[in-house]
């Protein structure tokens, strides 16, 4: 399955991934003029570090949405039926990454479910010219991780 990986010691918080996903996902589409972008780029204590749906493989958002809103897809990724909300907000209680975003004006939660976008990567990281950003199947890159660990781990 793809997955997001930030990278921050690409990322200078130019916030260009948060832009695209609002001109993309914009505020027309949900009413709202305070409307918040899917992915939020946040500067910590360690540096930056990145807020958005990570489509977690036991998804606690899918277990606590009560108006199944939230469902898994046959391709592995968290989909959201926006109509199906009925504003309870435990996705938003519940979710490991901070992902979900509430506006309270229409009483519902969404987040993104990476159908944004004319391409086969989401928008916002099209938009990440520093490539801080990456869309893509990281199982080959966390396997080779591990080995790399692993042949590290000193023997008896």
């Amino acid at each position: 399955m793809k997955a997001f990986q930030f990278i921050p010691d690409k990322c200078d918080l130019c916030r260009k991934c948060e832009e695209a996903c609002v001109a993309v996902c914009g505020s027309s589409k949900k009413e709202s003029g305070g409307y918040v972008p899917h992915i939020r780029v946040l500067q910590g204590p360690e540096g930056p570090f990145m807020r958005l749906c990570k489509h977690c493989e036991d998804s606690p958002c899918v277990d606590a949405c009560i108006g199944e809103s939230l469902q898994r897809g046959p391709d592995g990724l968290v989909t959201q039926d926006e109509t199906r909300c009925i504003g309870c907000f435990m996705c938003n209680m519940v979710c490991p990454n901070g992902a979900m975003k509430t506006i309270m004006s229409l009483e519902k939660a969404f987040k993104c479910t990476l159908m944004c976008g004319e391409k086969q990567i989401p928008t916002c990281v099209a938009s990440c010219d520093r490539e801080a950003l990456i869309f893509d199947d990281l199982r080959a890159h966390n396997n080779a991780v591990r080995r790399k660990k692993i042949k590290e781990i000193p023997h008896k």
